[in-house]
C-alpha cells in the first residue's frame, strides 16, 4: 500500500486525542478502587490485573485481524466500540451501584478492546519513513505521553470537576480519535479485500511467531519486554497510586501530579531523540542499562524520606521508561516487513502486556505483605539482578545497527 495513502498529521491527532482519554482513565480507574470504594492493595492489584488480562487472549489474534484490514476503518470502529464500557461506568455511577466487582468488569471490557486497537495502530507506522523510523516512534511517544498529561491533569482535579463529566470528555475524545484516525488512513479500494479473501489466520500467527524464534537478539528483546511488564511497570501501575494515597496521604491529585512528572520525563526523553538525525548504535545495550537504572530508582522512591526528593526520582524514572519505549520500538519497526508489522507488534505488546498483570497482582500482594519500603525495595534488587544478568547473557547487549552495522535483517516472502 503506498505512503501516499497515509497522513502523520491525522494519525498524530489520533494519538493525541485518544491518549487523553487514556490519561483520564489512567488516573481515574485506580481512583476508583482506592479513593472512592476503599479498596485494598490486593484490590487494585486484581483490578489492574483485569485491565490487562485480556491482552494475553486477544493481542495475538488482534495482530492478525489487523495485518488483514483496512487499518483506518478497523482502527475507527474500535475506538468508537470505547463507548461501550464507558456507557456501563456512566450508568454505575448515576444508579449509585459502583462497586468493586463493577469497575473489574469495566476493566475487562475496556482491556479487551485495547488489546485489538494496540497492533492495529502500532503497525501504521510502517508508512513513514523507516530511515528515520526512531524520529517517528518519538513524535507518537512525544505526543502520546503530552496528551496523557492533560488527561491526568483533568482527571487529577476531580473533586472539582464531577465525575461525569470526566467520563463524557472520554467519550468524546474517543469519538474525535473514531474521525481522525479514519482520515490518517482512507481506505484505498479492493486492494486488501482481495488480500484477506486468500488469508489463512493460523499461518499468519505462526509466521509472526517464527520472526522471534529465528532470532535470538528478537527473542531476547521480548524477553526484556516481559521483564519490564512485571517489574517496572507492576511497580508503576500498583505501587504509586498506594505511595500517593497511604504514604503521602495525598489524593487524586497527587496522584495525578506523580503521572504528569512521570510524563513530563518520557516526553523530554523523547523530544531527545527527535533531535537525533542517526538512528542508535547500540540501541540493546541502552535497554539494558535503561532497565538497571529503574531499579535503582525504585529503591530511592522507597527508602527516600523526602516528599521534594521523590519528584526528581519519578521524572527520571519517568525519562528512563521514555527512552526505553523508543528504543524497543525503534528496533522491532525497523527489522520487520510491513506486511508483518502488526503481528510482531502483537508479540511485542503480549510480552509487555502479559507481564504487567502478573507485575501488577505480585506488587500488591508484596505491599500487603511486607510493607511498601519493603516491596520496593525487593523489587528494586531482583530488577537490577535481571539487568546484570542480560549484561552478561543476552545477545541484546552486543546488537549493532546503523551504517556498515550488521542488523537483524528479518525478510520475509
Amino acid at each position: 500500500m503506498s505512503k501516499a495513502v497515509f497522513s502523520f498529521t491525522h494519525y498524530l491527532g489520533a494519538i493525541g486525542t485518544s491518549n487523553m482519554a487514556t490519561g483520564v482513565h489512567t488516573v481515574l480507574y485506580p481512583w476508583l478502587i482506592v479513593g472512592i470504594l476503599e479498596g485494598s492493595p490486593s484490590d487494585l492489584g486484581l483490578a489492574q490485573m483485569a485491565l490487562l488480562l485480556p491482552n494475553l487472549l486477544f493481542i495475538l489474534p488482534g495482530g492478525v485481524i489487523s495485518d488483514g484490514r483496512h487499518r483506518g476503518s478497523w482502527l475507527s470502529l474500535l475506538y468508537l466500540l470505547y463507548l461501550v464500557p464507558l456507557a456501563l461506568l456512566f450508568w454505575a455511577v448515576a444508579r449509585g451501584h459502583l462497586s468493586t466487582a463493577l469497575v473489574i468488569g469495566f476493566g475487562l471490557v475496556f482491556g479487551s478492546i485495547t488489546a485489538f486497537v494496540q497492533p492495529a495502530r502500532e503497525s501504521l507506522l510502517a508508512y513513514t519513513d523507516s530511515a528515520v523510523m526512531h524520529q517517528s516512534v518519538a513524535k507518537v511517544l512525544v505526543v502520546k505521553f503530552i496528551a496523557q498529561g492533560l488527561g491526568f491533569a483533568f482527571a487529577g482535579l476531580l473533586g472539582y470537576i464531577d465525575l461525569m463529566a470526566l467520563v463524557w470528555i472520554q467519550v468524546g475524545m474517543f469519538v474525535l480519535t473514531a474521525l481522525l484516525i479514519r482520515r490518517s488512513h482512507p481506505r484505498v479500494p479492493e486492494e486488501e479485500d482481495a488480500r484477506a479473501s486468500v488469508r489463512d489466520p493460523w499461518g499468519e500467527l505462526h509466521e509472526g511467531l517464527a520472526l522471534f524464534r529465528d532470532d535470538r537478539r528478537l527473542l531476547h528483546l521480548l524477553y526484556l519486554v516481559f521483564a519490564t511488564g512485571v517489574l517496572p511497570f507492576g511497580v508503576f501501575l500498583v505501587g504509586i497510586p498506594v505511595l500517593a494515597h497511604q504514604v503521602y496521604d495525598g489524593g487524586a491529585f497527587l496522584l495525578a501530579m506523580l503521572q504528569i512528572l512521570f510524563t513530563l520525563g518520557v516526553v523530554v526523553a523523547n523530544l531527545g531523540v527527535m533531535r537525533q538525525t542517526q538512528t542508535f548504535i547500540r540501541p540493546g545495550k541502552s535497554m539494558i542499562v535503561s532497565f538497571f537504572w529503574r531499579g535503582s530508582l525504585f529503591a530511592l522512591t522507597a527508602l527516600s524520606a523526602s516528599f521534594w526528593l521523590l519528584l526528581p526520582t519519578i521524572f527520571l524514572w519517568g525519562f528512563s521508561s521514555g527512552l526505553s519505549m523508543v528504543l524497543g520500538r525503534t528496533i522491532l519497526h525497523n527489522q520487520v516487513a510491513k506486511s508483518h508489522r502488526a503481528r510482531a507488534v502483537s508479540v511485542y505488546q503480549l510480552c509487555l502486556c502479559g507481564g504487567t498483570p502478573v507485575g501488577a497482582w505480585l506488587c500488591g500482594a508484596a505491599i500487603e505483605r511486607f510493607g511498601v519500603t519493603q516491596a520496593f525495595v525487593g523489587i528494586a534488587v531482583v530488577t537490577m539482578a535481571v539487568a546484570a544478568v542480560a549484561a552478561l547473557k543476552s545477545p541484546l547487549w552486543g546488537l549493532v545497527t546503523g551504517d556498515g552495522a550488521t542488523t537483524v535483517d528479518i525478510k520475509t516472502s
